[in-house]
Parts: structure tokens; sequence; C-alpha cells
């Protein structure tokens, strides 16, 4: 899959990184300050660019119980399928310039496509859209059986 992304500071909006919880998500990698978030990371949080604009929105699900799919992740199969029609999901873009999974780093073009879907409780949240890993990127993340959907990259 992939548990955690990153992006330039520069790529967010001021507002957004000003944030209080953003100060632990922040790093920097090489001389260039970014923002990494996680989905072990309380929130977990993703950006994502949805109808015009960059927001943060909680990622995915952590309670079993709830109406909302458990995880952070969703196939491309389920969507495609309308497993998830009731929930009406939205298309979205997560932006990230790397991705990581396994303890390794991979490098990202231009994003990943996310869903965006109304929780009943928390307001709106992003789910990463997942496919069949490749051969290279099963190698490269210790087997890993199912790939983030890139956008316009294949790794």
């Amino acid at each position: 899959m992939c548990t955690g992304i990153a992006l330039p500071v520069s790529e967010l909006p001021t507002e957004f990184v000003e944030r209080a919880e953003m100060k632990p998500r922040l790093y920097v990698r090489g001389e260039v300050s970014e923002a990494r978030f996680f989905w072990w990371q309380s929130p977990p949080v993703l950006p994502v660019q949805w109808y015009g604009r960059l927001q943060g929105l909680p990622w995915g699900s952590k309670d079993r119980r709830g109406v909302l799919p458990y995880g952070g992740w969703i196939t491309q199969d389920q969507l495609q399928g309308g497993l998830l029609a009731h929930l009406h999901p939205e298309p979205a873009i997560i932006p990230a310039k790397f991705g990581h999974e396994a303890g390794m780093w991979f490098g990202i073009t231009t994003g990943i496509q996310g869903v965006v879907i109304r929780g009943p409780i928390r307001g709106y949240v992003v789910y990463m859209l997942t496919t069949d890993a490749t051969n290279y990127y099963k190698n490269m993340t210790e087997q890993n059986a199912r790939m983030p959907v890139l956008i316009s990259q294949v790794i």
C-alpha cells in the first residue's frame, strides 16, 4: 500500500503549515523542508487537492465498528464495482513527492489518486486508492501486493 507521504513545505499553504498539529510532521530532507504524513500518526491526516483547494483531511477510519470503511485505503476494484456507491465517493488528488512503505521512500512525480467520503461524525475523510502492485513495487516493499494509484506514473 503506502503508509506515508512527504512533500515540500513550499507546496503547502502557509496557514496549513503553521498549525500546531503540523509541528511534529516537519522534517528536512537534504536541504529541503518537508511535511510528512503517516498512517500511524495521531490523528492520521493527508493533504488533499479537492474542489480546487488544498486542505488537510482525516485519513480513513480506524473505527472497526463505524459506517466508514476501516483503514486508509480503498481498492480501485471496490470503487469501480460500486461497493462504495452508497457513500458517494468523490475523486481527489493527494499531492506527494515521496511515498513510504516498508521502511522505504520512493519518488512520486505528481501525486496519488484519492477518494473523499463524507463521514457521519468527522465530516469528510480521504482514502488512498490502491491497485495491484507491479513486480518492481513488490520487490521494493517486501512483497506488498497493493500499491497506490499514482497519477501519470508507473513504478
